[in-house]
């Protein structure tokens, strides 16, 4: 019943969750998402190689509860809050099966991985060779995060590290 709390003040949403409990439980809402063309379709599959050659698979393994893919780069100043935000949302739920990578924009790799080591992030970051990914994702500025659900769809698209954490909470406790 985690989550039926919040929603005590808006009536419809109590209901809806008072008369689901006994049949799915309660989960919170997933917040507000940014408009984005890739949002409630199926998120642009693909296999990349990280900087530290871990084998990175979005859609992810029949273990994979949610996928955060997280567009960023080493002189984005706004990315200076949102890597260390996924980076604690990661070692939180990664053992329930939360997937974090981190898909960097810089022109160098090089410049990929000095910011991924400023920043601490311990999950895969895959440099963008060529930009496909930003195109496949029509990622036009930096950051910008997409949060897939096990079935594979985009389920949220944002920037703001809060509502990122609230979107992934609500998709891992459904």
């Amino acid at each position: 019943m985690r989550g039926c709390l919040h929603f005590s003040l808006f009536a419809p949403r109590v209901f809806a969750c008072v008369g689901a409990i006994g049949l799915l439980g309660c989960a919170p809402a997933l917040p507000a998402s940014m408009g984005h063309p890739l949002l409630g379709a199926a998120s642009p599959p693909f296999h990349e190689t990280a900087i530290d050659e871990r084998s990175v698979d979005v859609p992810g393994t029949l273990r994979t509860h949610v996928t955060v893919i997280d567009f960023w780069a080493s002189w984005c100043g706004s990315c200076q809050q949102t890597m260390p935000a996924l980076e604690a949302l990661y070692q939180d739920r990664r053992a329930e099966g939360l997937v974090v990578v981190g898909v960097s924009v810089d022109d160098h790799e090089e410049d990929a991985a000095r910011g991924a080591e400023a920043f601490g992030v311990s999950f895969p970051i895959v440099y963008d060779f060529g930009h496909r990914l930003q195109y496949a994702f029509d990622v036009s500025s930096v950051p910008i995060t997409f949060v897939v659900d096990r079935s594979g769809t985009v389920r949220f698209v944002g920037r703001d590290p809060s509502s990122i954490r609230r979107a992934v909470i609500a998709l891992m406790d459904r």
